[in-house]
């Protein structure tokens, strides 16, 4: 059962849409339940000054998004750094134990936004540059789109990928899971 907070952020969420002009924006997905969240970001000076998601997932995910960027809206970035998974589930008053992984996401995507903001990266991955990416990384071209249909985008989401959550990405194998996996934690 999800609390009064959740569902009044799933059923009127907060900075919901792209953030014209953004600065930054920071997408992540997880291929077992197939959630996907993009975070954009305009920042000034070193605060967040807009803020906005796009989530293609449950009522959680969805409730997540919603309070990460509530949380995250006028904060410095050392400041929206320091936004969790456990943070974003206290400020919605709890979520059912199997929805808590949707909190990661959103957490996740503001930090990628951030990491990207910071590393001068205005759009995120785009498709060729990840799978650049997965080639160096000795994929063919049938798993690397396998990883992009399922929202990983890139190597660093496969390093934080469980090996079981890599398996049950449709059209990857468990025995070429286990492969991707320790090519992705060798690079």
């Amino acid at each position: 059962m999800y609390s009064e907070t959740v569902m009044d952020h799933f059923t009127n969420p907060r900075n919901m849409g792209a953030v014209k002009g953004a600065d930054a924006v920071g997408r992540v997905g997880n291929p077992v339940c197939g959630d996907v969240m993009e975070i954009f970001l305009k920042v000034a000076g070193d605060r967040i000054s807009d803020i906005g998601f796009k989530t293609m997932g449950c009522a959680a995910a969805i409730a997540t998004s919603s309070m990460t960027t509530e949380l995250a809206k006028g904060k410095t970035l050392d400041e929206a750094l320091k936004i969790s998974r456990d943070s974003v589930v206290e400020a919605l008053d709890g979520l059912p134990p199997n929805k808590v992984h949707c909190s990661n996401l959103a957490a996740d995507a503001l930090h990628k936004a951030i990491a990207n903001y910071r590393s001068g990266r205005k759009e995120g991955e785009t498709l060729e540059e990840v799978l650049g990416q997965y080639s160096e990384m000795g994929l063919d071209e049938k798993n690397s789109k396998a990883l992009w249909d399922a929202g990983v985008r890139g190597v660093d989401e496969i390093r934080r990928m469980h090996l079981e959550e890599l398996a049950q990405v449709p059209g990857i194998k468990p025995e070429v899971a286990a492969k991707i996996k320790k090519a992705a934690e060798d690079r």
